[in-house]
């Protein structure tokens, strides 16, 4: 009970505004800073209401909310923290987390050509220090069925929001997004002559890591992906398609200036370095390339829909021939298209990444999001942009390491459903075991289990939404930990 008592007390405290003083040494000698990012936040807050008003019927949605969450340990359980969008960054038992958001999502018209977006994430977080992110920004344009943004937006939740990885294992919802350049079709489209039975969608994205601090500083990030669905029958659909990554560019402290956009075409098509590459480039591909394919068999019944998908990563053009086949991400999604009843959703997935290409000379074995020369990672301001279950190791100096642990196997469940009335429910609960990395082997491979109950409540009727959960760790690889949020939005 006594983590119940410690969460009423530090909202209540929070809302009397009494929550900002006195709380550690750190904030003491930031209050200067801190008060200035607070009456900068309270500034803009009180604008976007005034944003929220557009003469074309179409208004943006005004969102300004507030969390507080409480742990039993030295930092807040997994599922607390985890596939965030980013938000929360620093340690500590106690959390205040304010966020004030604008969205304009673009209109439904399909019969105009012209149509645009815009949104931005301002977060706000107090946890024995401060911190002050523009989580998200962005302006979009489209034109027909080809929109181009600028900026960074995180990608829509799927499988109602049950999965472990937001259904793609290399990008998840764990980091912050990443700022860049992306064209990329509305959908689905028509594929020429066999519109009644194929469709394709596509994106290409430049991003940049210049804002974050990595073991390569001023590096790009290079995304692209292609997929193809196939109408098997009027309820049947084959999705495949794959993802493509590729880290590039920058200054290494070792290393020197890398290749920049003079052999940008070998980074985007895999290509082996060319002149001032380095020799392990010159020998394989340039930049540190990574990606997944992906598969999605959906069926849709009257009441009922499921899918089940699979990923399966690559880290060179090796795996590109399904070497490493037994790695992957499997997983199932059944839910109600009505959401009125107890159970809605159900998700089940499996992950592991034991079986990467061993001992193939010459690159010896594969390492999954590591790399010799980008030593950060697949991360984004010290998070892994994939799967949460692959944690960095982060240095004295806040910079990413890279992954300890990159072997694994995990068991993930997700439920979720209706209460009636405007409440509904979700849960969270994972099995996983780490192994470490290749040559660095642990002796006595952790296990843990990490669990997450959540209630909410939402009505037309209201202008706000109040959710309340419950999250819990036990095992060998983190510490015994339990915890709880409450938090409240407003929306305008």
């Amino acid at each position: 009970m006594d983590i119940f008592v410690q969460l009423e007390e530090t909202y209540l405290q929070t809302l009397n505004g009494v929550a900002f003083i006195n709380r550690s040494p750190t904030i003491k000698k930031n209050h200067s800073s801190m008060y200035k990012q607070i009456l900068f936040l309270s500034l803009l807050i009180l604008t976007l209401p005034l944003l929220a008003q557009e003469k074309n019927g179409f208004a943006p949605q005004v969102t300004l909310g507030e969390t507080t969450l409480v742990s039993s340990g030295k930092d807040l359980p997994f599922w607390m923290s985890s596939n965030q969008n980013g938000t929360i960054v620093l340690h500590n038992p106690t959390y205040q987390l304010f966020q004030a958001e604008i969205k304009r999502g673009l209109e439904r018209d399909s019969l105009k050509k012209w149509g645009y977006t815009y949104g931005g994430n301002l977060v706000y977080g107090l946890a024995g220090g401060s911190d002050f992110q523009p989580n998200q920004y962005w302006l979009g344009v489209r034109y027909r069925s080809l929109i181009l943004k600028a900026g960074a937006e995180a990608d829509p939740v799927i499988y109602a929001g049950l999965s472990s990885t937001n259904g793609n294992m290399d990008h998840s919802g764990n980091a912050r997004p990443v700022p860049g350049i992306r064209l990329s079709t509305r959908g689905y489209l028509p594929f020429l002559f066999a519109k009644k039975w194929f469709s394709f969608r596509f994106l290409y994205e430049e991003g940049f890591l210049h804002f974050d601090k990595q073991a390569i500083s001023n590096a790009h990030l290079h995304h692209k992906n292609l997929y193809l669905r196939n109408r098997l029958s009027p309820t049947l659909f084959l999705t495949v398609g794959i993802e493509h990554y590729v880290f590039w560019g920058g200054n290494s402290p070792v290393y020197g200036q890398e290749p920049g956009w003079n052999q940008y075409f070998r980074y985007v098509l895999a290509m082996k370095g060319g002149k001032g590459a380095s020799l392990y480039d010159r020998m394989f591909t340039a930049g540190n390339g990574l990606g997944i394919y992906n598969l999605e068999l959906k069926k849709d019944w009257p009441d009922y829909e499921a899918s089940f998908y699979w990923n399966h990563p690559f880290e060179n053009p090796s795996q590109t021939s399904l070497v490493n086949i037994k790695d992957g991400l499997f997983g199932i999604h059944l839910g109600k298209k009505k959401k009125e009843s107890f159970f809605t959703d159900f998700v089940y997935e499996y992950m592991q990444t034991q079986y990467r290409m061993r001992n193939t000379p010459p690159r010896g074995d594969d390492d999954y999001f590591n790399h010799w020369e980008y030593t950060s990672g697949f991360t984004y301001f010290q998070r892994m942009m994939g799967s949460p279950l692959f944690i960095p190791t982060i240095g004295p100096d806040g910079i990413s390491r890279g992954f300890e642990s990159n072997m694994m196997w995990m068991h993930h469940l997700g439920l979720g459903g209706t209460l009636g009335g405007g409440f509904s429910w979700k849960t969270l609960l994972t099995l996983s075991r780490n192994y470490g990395r290749p040559y660095q082997l642990y002796p006595k491979p952790p296990y843990e289990c990490s669990g997450l109950l959540e209630c909410s409540y939402a009505t037309l009727k209201l202008p706000f939404a109040v959710k309340a959960g419950l999250a819990a760790d036990y095992g060998s690889r983190f510490e015994h930990r339990y915890g709880g949020y409450l938090g409240i939005d407003f929306h305008f």
